[in-house]
């Protein structure tokens, strides 16, 4: 049977009126649709993963979403369709809100050029959210138009195998090869609380040190690659202004010089002894400041890891203190948290910038 939108479409309706809708009447349920959501998925096993990240989501934004993943082999069909509905029930009897997730299996050819079918599937007049959780392609025709046509684009630096390489290809040109589509990246959204914290240390009458900032050191696990950590550095030296002072980097390296109003500023990247190496964690923050107020301000994971303890010492006595948890935030939390801005998150373009100013240029395309 031939797999067409059309056919998708009846389907649904089928889908939604094969008991649903009679349950829906008496409980007060109806199809919600906030926003599109369109992921490709490189295997079958990734796939899995990401489809059960869209089912957690649509619990906080219910959409028409849409997962992409190649056949397992080439004994499958060119294309098939499978479909699902995802009603959020509670207790009582209060209005709860549906909404579905399309799943297309292709042949990787078929996939080159299945844009133009996903598109047909979108619902219209909602925002295009287009997530793409593995390494950052460097050839891949679905990608390549899902990022023109898309509203923005969810990558997710933690998976990329060349963090550097990758890096400073989307500082490099992803503004001018899609200018109007924003770029958004789970693994800056993993340290908002860290910048939140750090933000906090400095608020009010001690935003007059910041000026005087000399060293920061941000640890992070060993065995990893520091790319949260060099985010961090980033985001401190676009938002404070400073000038990045070495040579460009081609791999991450454990010290960076930047340029200040007030002299020079060394920041480090210090690997620890984790338990756990597959965990790309930022674990303390030290920032220590000079001027006529020497001051260390401090951000540091507890041994328990969920637990954070934000500290500032003056002239050897403690200014602030305070005790947050820091819960492991999932993919679909990620998510969730991303799609509530529509907007493009200036602070994360900024920090981009930066991290394009520190490491090597890329050749002059994006292939």
């Amino acid at each position: 049977m031939t797999v067409s939108a059309q056919s998708i479409e009846k389907d649904l309706a089928e889908l939604w009126k094969a008991g649903v809708e009679d349950k829906a009447q008496q409980l007060g349920l109806q199809r919600v649709y906030t926003t599109n959501l369109v992921a490709y998925a490189s295997d079958h096993e990734e796939g899995y993963r990401v489809e059960q990240i869209l089912n957690d989501l649509a619990e906080k934004h219910p959409g028409r979403y849409i997962l992409v993943r190649p056949a397992a082999d080439r004994s499958e069909p060119p294309l098939r369709s499978y479909l699902s509905g995802h009603c959020l029930f509670g207790a009582g009897r209060e209005k709860r809100v549906c909404c579905d997730l399309i799943k297309l299996v292709a042949q990787p050819e078929i996939i080159e050029n299945l844009y133009g079918f996903t598109f047909s599937l979108l619902m219209p007049d909602l925002p295009v959210e287009f997530w793409w959780p593995g390494d950052l392609p460097y050839e891949n025709a679905f990608f390549e138009k899902m990022a023109q046509e898309s509203n923005r684009v969810w990558v997710d630096s933690s998976k990329f195998k060349k963090p550097v390489q990758s890096l400073t290809r989307l500082a490099a040109f992803w503004h001018s090869r899609y200018p109007h589509t924003f770029l958004g990246d789970l693994n800056w959204i993993r340290i908002q609380r860290w910048r939140s914290l750090i933000a906090e240390l400095f608020d009010g009458d001690w935003s007059k040190v910041l000026k005087d900032i000399r060293q920061v050191t941000i640890e992070y696990g060993e065995g990893t690659q520091p790319t949260r950590s060099f985010f961090l550095a980033c985001w401190l030296a676009s938002q404070l202004g400073w000038h990045y002072l070495g040579p460009r980097l081609s791999e991450f390296t454990d010290r960076l010089t930047f340029e200040a109003t007030q002299g020079n500023v060394e920041i480090f990247l210090k690997p620890v002894p984790v338990p756990d190496v597959k965990r790309d964690r930022i674990f303390a923050v030290g920032i220590a400041t000079g001027g006529g107020q020497e001051g260390i301000f401090t951000v540091v994971r507890d041994q328990d890891p969920h637990c954070v303890i934000a500290r500032s010492e003056v002239a050897h006595k403690v200014a602030f203190s305070r005790t947050v948890s820091f819960d492991h935030l999932h993919s679909n939390e990620l998510l969730a948290l991303g799609l509530k801005h529509l907007e493009e998150d200036p602070l994360w373009k900024k920090a981009l910038a930066m991290a394009g100013s520190v490491l090597v240029k890329p050749k002059l395309t994006l292939d």
